[in-house]
């Protein structure tokens, strides 16, 4: 469709300086040269969206794009098709109908259909399906489900997927496929995790020794081999199939854990474990860990930031690369509204603009794709289109950071500095607090995986200590404790965190029911916000007493306040 031959152009670099490390590793490759500080775009940005404004009106009147032949026949309208909805919103628009019928036509009806040595029916579906994903996805729900089942059926035996008359995998389909599977799990269809082992493990298996990827993968047996017709874009595909992949498993954080795995309103000790054990039987469970990808992922990386872009697929380059730093933020739960890389591709973007809105058709910036399609990529980077399917993250608050660990392989925020896995243990913050030492903690930076220990013993100490915390003199240390309560996943905490509903700082009542919605996983009790009053106070506490009597009937609360 609209990435054809990917690799195959080789010969010009458009002279792109390389980034600061610290900016890469923390937040995702630089991948431009750095910007003059006054240059800070975003989607909503007038100049930004002047340009997608100017471009929407050209998709909308060229004739390029109204007789579109050859190999984008069918993928061309789907993808401006989708653009436009990405950025009116409006499905009644003309291209997004033709689009839409496209879409709902190609995968209603796949497994009929006769697919060519060289047929881009992969990319074709891939992008239908997620157009039909962001749409309507109880409306499309059919069809989404068929071209579920028909990416099961055309994965190859070593994971990858690619060109249907071929053994080999193509690290460019690969990474549509990826992103397919990964709007399928967000609209709330189950997608079995050994489809995204496999490629996964495909991706693993056929990544150069320079951190990259080629064109059509050649599998190892074992450590990394040379590959054919590495190139920056491909190598981007790779590293953001990879990351996607991360995610659909959910390897970064908890965004998976749904409302329908919390609905009940029963606490983890009380649950069916026996109904949960019969539903991963019959879907599959995963079995891969964080730790499968970050090898890759670092690697990946190092890559993405000693190596510029050179080659003749510029604007598929630039969504890749949309969707590669989006899914990075996930991994690092950080969003940033302008970001170095961004700022510098508007640049870019706004120099090489054509006259009628169009980019692909000026001399400085030829492609192997039509402009039509050139112009819908580009529009998919202006508007952070991966980014705003991601939507916003419950992430920290952004900080300065005044220090850099070596091993960025895992760095998370705490306080105001990054920290490795190793330094974020709940017993190093706990000594932290007890020492007085950071008290600008906030309690929203605590890494979002950190728990408490799994050993019963040390586990009721720092259940203790927490809860000793909880009644002390700082602060900042309160809002922590009330927070890693929150983790300790056991009915005996709770009448800690009821008394710290009454606390007199204007966050730590809001965060202990934040935790005791948690831990009873009745996710939409209670409202308290920041700096509550004494009746909503009031009527939290009387709330959060009658649930945990309903438990504990015998229980008597002391008010101490």
């Amino acid at each position: 469709m609209f990435a054809h031959a990917l690799a195959l152009g080789q010969s010009r670099c458009i002279g792109l300086g390389r980034p600061s490390l610290l900016a890469l590793c923390v937040l995702g490759s630089s991948l431009f040269s750095a910007m003059p500080a006054q240059a800070q775009y975003h989607p909503e940005h007038p100049d930004v969206k002047t340009m997608v404004n100017r471009a929407i009106s050209y998709l909308e009147t060229s004739e390029d794009r109204r007789s579109i032949l050859g190999e984008y026949a069918e993928g061309g309208p789907i993808l401006v098709g989708y653009t436009v909805y990405k950025v009116t919103g409006d499905d009644t628009h003309p291209l997004v109908k033709q689009g839409l019928n496209k879409a709902r036509e190609l995968c209603g009806n796949l497994n009929k259909r006769r697919h060519g040595p060289e047929s881009k029916i992969v990319y074709e579906a891939s992008i239908a399906c997620v157009f039909l994903c962001s749409v309507d996805a109880a409306q499309y729900d059919r069809e989404i489900r068929e071209t579920l089942h028909w990416f099961e059926q055309v994965q190859k035996n070593h994971g990858g997927f690619g060109y249907l008359g071929r053994t080999t995998g193509d690290t460019s389909q690969v990474q549509y496929v990826m992103l397919a599977l990964w709007t399928i799990k967000e609209v709330g269809i189950d997608v079995p995790p050994g489809t995204v082992e496999g490629a996964i493990r495909y991706l693993k298996s056929t990544m150069d020794p320079s951190g990259a990827w080629g064109y059509q993968g050649r599998v190892s047996n074992g450590g990394l081999i040379k590959q054919e017709k590495v190139s920056k874009s491909l190598a981007t595909a790779g590293l953001g199939a990879l990351i996607i992949g991360g995610d659909v498993l959910g390897l970064y954080g908890e965004r998976y854990k749904s409302a329908k795995n919390k609905e009940d309103g029963i606490p983890e000790v009380f649950r069916r474990v026996d109904l949960e054990a019969r539903k991963k039987r019959n879907m599959g469970v995963v079995t891969m860990t964080r730790a499968d990808t970050d090898g890759a992922v670092k690697l990946g990386i190092n890559y993405q930031v000693r190596n510029n872009f050179s080659g003749m697929w510029f604007y598929y380059w630039l969504y890749s690369q949309e969707r590669y730093e989006s899914f990075v933020e996930i991994v690092n739960d950080r969003q940033e509204k302008s970001p170095p890389w961004y700022n510098a591709g508007v640049k870019t973007l706004m120099k090489i603009q054509g006259p009628d809105g169009e980019w692909g058709s000026t001399a400085s910036k030829s492609d192997h794709t039509p402009p039509h399609v050139s112009t819908a990529l580009a529009v998919l980077f202006l508007i952070r289109s991966t980014q705003k399917s991601i939507g916003k993250l419950n992430e920290g608050l952004t900080v300065g950071f005044d220090k850099f660990p070596m091993d960025v392989t895992n760095v998370r925020p705490v306080g105001n500095s990054l920290v490795s896995d190793q330094e974020a243990t709940v017993n190093g913050i706990l000594k932290m607090l007890e020492d007085g030492a950071v008290d600008g903690i906030d309690s929203n930076l605590i890494p979002k995986d950190l728990q408490l220990t799994d050993d019963p013993k040390q586990r009721k100490e720092q259940i203790n200590r927490l809860s000793r915390l909880l009644t002390g003199p700082s602060w900042a240390a309160r809002r922590v404790a009330a927070k890693l309560l929150g983790r300790a996943e056991q009915i005996d905490v709770v009448p800690d965190l009821i008394y710290a509903l009454s606390d007199d700082d204007p966050i730590v009542p809001m965060v202990a029911e934040e935790s005791l919605r948690l831990i009873s996983r009745k996710l939409t009790a209670g409202d308290l916000k920041k700096q509550p009053s004494g009746e909503d106070r009031t009527k939290a506490i009387k709330y959060w007493k009658e649930w945990y009597l309903g438990l504990r009937p015998d229980y008597i609360f002391v008010d101490a306040r």
